[in-house]
């Protein structure tokens, strides 16, 4: 999506696998220098940070 700012809203109540696997990878990310170094040069060149991940459930998705 050029150009727009995006969310993911992981309605997967209790699992929340989507969240979880965001973690797992921001986890990577601070680990590793060359995923660092990566992630900064991504975000330089869309000119956009990471896209956040919410945990909800299906019935507050939609206002949270």
């Amino acid at each position: 999506m050029k150009g727009l700012n995006v969310a993911v809203v992981d309605c997967d109540y209790p699992q929340h696998s989507i969240l979880k696997q965001k973690k797992r990878d921001m986890e990577v990310v601070k680990a590793t220098p060359a995923y660092q170094n990566l992630l900064v040069e991504q975000a330089g060149r869309l000119k956009k940070k990471a896209y956040p991940v919410i945990g909800s459930t299906p019935a507050s998705g939609i206002a949270d």
